[in-house]
């Protein structure tokens, strides 16, 4: 009887975990994609994932670089966001992006017209967030030196309203929310070009089936519905000053 009840048990336990698999995933703050409350576009996406599938998801906030070093050692399951097919050569000897991709823009951002242009940025002058140094340089041809990493994208726009950095880069949505929520407008921004965003997963065995099944599952979903908040981002010219009623926040 003893026999019969651990094996019944054994059963029930784990049809539970095939039912509700828990898919922890990392993200470092990236409005309106997932906020520092752990809400967002991209969250709401994973919320739609997990009503059309047994995956559960434990979002987890930290720096894109901890995300990449947590998923490198097997620690999450998912880092994000990425740049898609932009990352390191490193990165990709350990990480599978999925298919799924939101075309983004980053930006170079300055209270003074003449520092977007990267001749005019003196070094350790130019900020961005934490393990973005390096792709970023890639994309603008300069060495990683030039600039200062910080923490988080808050304190990143908190230093950059103090002048404490002549330049901010990282991705555009996220860095007008911010300024439009303390009310800064009147800032010269420049993209750097469109840079597709996406997750990853470890490029193992685990992995490359994780990364399989999220894909299909995401196919069946109307990301056009999801992510169309986002929009207003993208069709703003190339350059420009932000104003108050540029977009509708």
């Amino acid at each position: 009887m003893r026999v019969l009840l651990c094996l019944i048990l054994l059963l029930l336990t784990t049809k539970a975990t095939c039912d509700n698999r828990k898919i922890v995933i990392a993200f470092e703050p990236f409005p309106p994609f997932i906020t520092e409350g752990k809400e967002g576009l991209t969250v709401d996406m994973l919320r739609a994932i997990e009503q059309k599938s047994a995956f559960r998801f434990d979002v987890r906030l930290m720096t894109y670089s901890r995300a990449k070093h947590e998923l490198k050692y097997g620690r999450i399951d998912i880092a994000g966001h990425t740049p898609k097919g932009l990352e390191t050569a490193t990165f990709y000897q350990y990480a599978l992006e999925l298919d799924w991709q939101i075309q983004t823009t980053s930006d170079l951002f300055s209270f003074d017209q003449q520092y977007l242009n990267i001749d005019h940025i003196k070094p350790k002058r130019i900020g961005t967030t934490a393990g973005n140094a390096t792709f970023f340089a890639q994309q603008l041809g300069v060495e990683p030196d030039i600039f200062v990493e910080v923490r988080t994208l808050h304190q990143l726009v908190d230093m950059f309203i103090k002048g404490r950095i002549d330049v901010l880069l990282f991705e555009r949505s996220s860095v007008m929310t911010l300024l439009a929520e303390k009310d800064i407008y009147g800032i010269h921004y420049q993209s750097i070009g469109l840079i597709p965003a996406s997750i990853a997963v470890s490029k193992d065995e685990e992995g490359t089936e994780l990364k399989k099944q999220l894909d299909e599952v995401i196919k069946t979903l109307d990301l056009d519905k999801i992510f169309s908040g986002y929009l207003q981002y993208i069709y703003l010219p190339s350059k420009g000053v932000t104003s108050k009623f540029q977009v509708n926040y």
